[in-house]
């Protein structure tokens, strides 16, 4: 028995013009998973009080001998932390460029509510309100950006 041929056609993709530039799909931006030092959120904090501490101690200490063992140590512990503030930016760099787009759309929807917002609540205080906080944010965008 022969085969039965299929009535459907096959679809062959049409080829881009030739003056068309192909255009990759935007990919989703996501942060690089955290150093495991940040899996409490601590840990910068706890160095930092111990880089304190010592600082302290080594005011207080009386002679040369501890002066050089406790500085030794802080400057061990400093460059335990400015790796992991370095980390911690290097981090969130990517997560944070990711945001600009949002801060742009909030603050256009921010402008609007500004604008409407007697209309929106006659409560005087509450208009004020939100209006002051609006300008806040509004004001601190730009340095974001």
């Amino acid at each position: 028995m022969a085969a039965a041929k299929s009535s459907q056609k096959k679809k062959t993709a049409a080829a881009p013009a030739p003056d068309a530039v192909a255009v990759p799909e935007p990919q989703p931006v996501t942060a690089p998973a955290l150093p495991p030092a940040f899996s409490n959120p601590d840990t910068v904090e706890t160095y930092k009080a111990l880089y304190d501490i010592l600082g302290r101690a080594y005011w207080e200490a009386s002679d040369l001998n501890a002066k050089d063992t406790i500085q030794g140590a802080r400057d061990s512990l400093y460059e335990i932390l400015t790796d992991l503030n370095r980390a911690k930016l290097e981090a969130n760099t990517a997560l944070f460029q990711s945001l600009k787009t949002k801060i742009r759309d909030s603050n256009k929807a921010l402008d609007e509510i500004k604008d409407k917002i007697n209309n929106i609540t006659k409560n005087i205080s509450t208009a004020s309100n939100v209006i002051a906080a609006i300008t806040k944010v509004v004001s601190i965008a730009p340095t974001l950006l």
